[in-house]
């Protein structure tokens, strides 16, 4: 796991807020910071944030490496950077459907962000990444809330369950849409492998198991996608939906 906020705090701050200041005097800067983070996050969507140093970043960019810290300072900065990047490109929830679609939206957004840059579940982020896309998109989801009566600290928190809730849900989106590669079988090869030892194995021990088996509890809404995926999707967007009937219910209360 990496851990954002490492880095030297006056640089980072600097680096998110204001960009790597332009030079008066003497050559001008072959490259900027936008195409620096940039670069780093073509190579953690390759390799993951373990396998990204300010070298071979640097390699990638065709600078030297001593170049590249005249940009950046370092790796831990450099992880902030590409965490606020990543949130600019995110779109920003609204409220014009109703809160409950924009949190809807916030969530679905960070699943699509999961899943395509895997490396932001190696990102710990629980010392918050302080740059102006995270906290612009953080500002539109408590919006989301405004005029529902919630005491101040409820709206912080239902925000909260939200993004924790697509955090550790896209986790298993994400895993089960790199296991083939990863394991180097699919879904059907996999399962036709197990299911005749399992079958020989359960022999009716389970009753209640293959009960809801045979009622349909295991499955999916779509059958286009490998089946582990869209179980994790299905799961996605039923444990959303129970998040969200908890605020509603929460809402509810408060205006009752």
């Amino acid at each position: 796991m990496e851990y954002a906020g490492r880095g030297d705090a006056a640089r980072t701050m600097a680096l998110l807020w204001e960009g790597v200041p332009v030079p008066r005097r003497g050559p001008r800067q072959r490259l900027d910071l936008p195409r620096i983070v940039d670069a780093a996050i073509t190579e953690a969507d390759r390799a993951g944030p373990a396998a990204l140093s300010m070298r071979a970043l640097a390699e990638v960019l065709g600078i030297g490496a001593a170049s590249l810290y005249t940009y950046v300072p370092g790796k831990a900065e450099l992880l902030e950077l590409m965490v606020d990047r990543v949130a600019g490109r995110q779109p920003l929830p609204t409220a014009d459907a109703g809160w409950r679609a924009g949190l809807h939206d916030l969530a679905t957004s960070d699943l699509n962000a999961f899943r395509a840059h895997p490396w932001l579940l190696q990102v710990a982020t629980s010392r918050t990444v302080f740059g102006p896309n995270v906290i612009t998109r953080y500002d539109a989801a408590l919006a989301l809330l405004e005029g529902h009566g919630l005491a101040a600290i409820d709206v912080v928190q239902c925000v909260a369950a939200v993004e924790s809730y697509a955090r550790g849900a896209a986790a298993a989106v994400v895993e089960a849409e790199q296991a083939p590669v990863r394991t180097g079988s699919s879904d059907d090869e996999w399962w036709e492998r197990r299911a005749p030892l399992l079958d020989e194995r359960m022999n009716g021990r389970f009753p209640r198991l293959s009960a809801l088996d045979e009622a349909g509890a295991f499955a999916v809404s779509n059958s286009t996608l490998p089946y582990t995926l869209q179980r994790a999707l299905d799961r996605f967007a039923f444990g959303l939906d129970l998040v969200l009937d908890s605020i509603a219910g929460r809402i509810a209360a408060t205006q009752g």
